[in-house]
């Protein structure tokens, strides 16, 4: 890994100009690092506009969507339609979220912020509670002459975590409802039901499916009234409850869903603390806290790869609107995931962990002018990155900067860019609902071949345990690496990186 690009580049005000910050063997920050991070003021002004190339943004946001795609080599997934939006554009195949949970990762993307500098490490915390005066992506296009509009889940989906200033209008279809999370009526309790609903109903019963006629709706005016938008879709599914139209669910009929075996006997040294209970999903009336056999184990999977071709086939219709307008010509398409999901991967189900499967994300990015761009990246990147990359592809020139990096430079071959990822989870479970019950918290940072966690004794700033793992090929976390003297220099230099992570904040 090449430590000259972990850096967090200088905010505009006046504060000295920032050194490369790691380079070797974890050898120290330049020393004013922490004056950087510490003017707060100057980060609520990410950027000054000086002008624009007239290209709208279609940001479409995917709820629990793990790389589970055929674009990201998945043999099983039907999702032919962003397997084609991803030949057209840039494939980012090694992306990572903030914190696999909703409310932490979308705040992080939506601000181009980490998790601990916006306050948010739960689903309550609103980060207007400690940044008030932050500039969110859509407020940015906003302020900037776009209408920004959002259809779904953008922000976390409950009311206290709305923000009603980053858009040009009331948002639609935001909130969540349990009683639309569910088409049959035995179902429509308030709580949660069922895991796997299948219904013989047409799309637009659905909530996704709402959320794609309005969305469709949209783009038509806006192709009739040629004005610049930043047109945000936020898609629910494949997020459970699996509920999705029968035909989705019949795609997969035949399928050999091969569920991995349960319990930890095949993971070795990994700490207690790294795991949950996969409580998420033991809500859900048939599961409750009863094993999971393999038959409820191969439903699970076909609801959620059911549930992904759902929204493939959504997003296939928002493909056809923008060319059906002319659109398709000065639209950037950005595709989402806010976080991984656990499918029995090291007897996890859901997200809320600092591994691979949880924190990994699809990330792609289409531009009209993708012809001189790069298909896939290998880099690792970081959802924080969204923001400062869309704009630098829109022509705003960055006069202060976010802690994320454009990742422009990638795409066009003009600059080597990141290779690394930050992200973080707080313990016990409970944590995910309110951060007054957080007793520890995990840093992980993942760079080419490797993931290296921390956790900390939040009262007493202690390290508790720690969590080296090799992971080349994609592989998922099995053996814990860390003690042992033949990785000493690599847990060092990791180790480094993320202490001096957190000295930002």
């Amino acid at each position: 890994m090449d430590h000259d690009h972990l850096y967090f580049r200088q905010v505009s005000c006046n504060c000295p100009p920032m050194g490369r910050q790691l380079h070797g063997s974890g050898r120290t920050l330049a020393k004013n690092r922490a004056i950087i991070w510490k003017c707060a003021l100057c980060l609520f002004i990410p950027f000054v506009a000086i002008g624009k190339n007239n290209k709208n943004v279609l940001f479409i946001a995917i709820d629990d969507l793990r790389p589970t795609l055929g674009c990201y080599g998945d043999t099983i997934a039907i999702t032919p339609n962003i397997d084609a939006c991803a030949k057209k554009g840039v494939l980012y195949k090694n992306a990572y979220c903030q914190q696999a949970l909703s409310g932490p990762s979308r705040a992080s993307l939506l601000t181009g912020m980490y998790p601990d500098r916006i306050g948010v490490t739960d689903l309550r915390t609103h980060f207007r509670e400690k940044c008030p005066d932050i500039i969110t992506l859509p407020q940015f296009f906003k302020n900037n002459g776009y209408n920004a509009v959002g259809i779904g889940k953008i922000f976390h989906a409950s009311p206290r975590t709305q923000d009603t200033v980053s858009w040009s209008a009331p948002p639609i279809y935001n909130l969540s409802d349990k009683k639309e999370e569910y088409l049959l009526l035995s179902n429509q309790t308030g709580r949660k039901a069922i895991a796997v609903e299948v219904v013989d109903m047409e799309e637009n019963k659905f909530i996704d499916g709402k959320v794609t006629k309005e969305a469709l709706g949209k783009i038509k005016e806006f192709g009739k009234t040629g004005e610049s938008f930043f047109l945000a879709v936020g898609y629910i599914k494949p997020h459970l409850p699996f509920s999705m139209p029968k035909k989705y669910w019949d795609l997969y009929a035949g399928t050999d869903f091969k569920p991995l075996p349960t319990g930890k006997n095949n993971l070795s040294g990994i700490p207690e603390i790294a795991f949950h209970n996969s409580e998420e999903l033991r809500g859900y009336t048939d599961i409750n806290n009863g094993e999971i056999n393999e038959n409820k184990a191969k439903e699970l999977l076909r609801g959620y790869y059911a549930c992904a071709s759902f929204i493939d086939a959504q997003i296939g219709q928002l493909m056809n609107e923008l060319k059906a307008v002319g659109l398709d010509k000065n639209t950037i398409i950005v595709i989402w995931g806010d976080h991984g999901f656990h499918l029995g991967e090291q007897d996890l189900w859901c997200k809320s962990t600092n591994f691979e499967v949880a924190c990994k994300v699809p990330l792609l990015i289409y531009d009209p002018e993708c012809e001189k761009y790069s298909r896939d990246i290998d880099n690792c990147v970081e959802s924080v990155d969204v923001y400062p990359t869309l704009l630098d592809m829109c022509g705003f020139k960055p006069l202060s900067s976010l802690p994320g990096q454009s990742l422009l430079p990638l795409m066009t071959k003009t600059g080597k860019g990141k290779d690394y990822a930050f992200s973080q989870f707080p313990r016990p479970y409970n944590a995910v609902h309110t951060s007054n019950n957080q007793t520890h918290i995990g840093y992980t940072v993942r760079i080419k071949d490797w993931r290296y966690t921390l956790w900390y004794d939040i009262k007493s700033g202690e390290i508790t345990d720690r969590e080296l793992y090799y992971l080349p090929d994609g592989n998922i976390e099995q053996k814990n690496l860390s003690g042992n003297n033949l990785y000493f220099n690599k847990e060092a230099e990791l180790s480094a990186m993320i202490k001096e992570f957190r000295n930002h904040f």
